[in-house]
């Protein structure tokens, strides 16, 4: 099964962040899914789904994880997975 892995790493990202959060009562720790971004590898994905090219811009998905990020405190988003444009992600 190709990429077989990619979810369940992903999981142990969350929970690794989760455990942080929990233990590291000092520092602001939450995961923080990008988007689908125009990288090499996110046309490269889009591409095999028949798109042109993945459908946010490097520029754009960095700005709004610099909001996210810049806004953050442990109590607002400590534990929890946001998304680049700010929205929380239920996991």
């Amino acid at each position: 099964m190709p990429n077989s892995a990619y979810a369940p790493s992903k999981v142990a990202v969350h929970w690794l962040t989760k455990a942080i959060h929990r233990e590291e009562p000092t520092l602001i720790a939450f995961p923080i899914d990008p988007g689908w971004v125009q990288t090499d590898l996110g046309n490269i994905g889009a591409n095999h789904f028949g798109f042109d090219a993945a459908p946010l811009g490097v520029a754009e998905c960095a700005a709004g994880l610099d909001k996210v990020i810049a806004e953050s405190t442990r109590e607002t988003h400590g534990g929890k997975f946001y998304k680049w444009d700010g929205e929380v992600l239920p996991w």
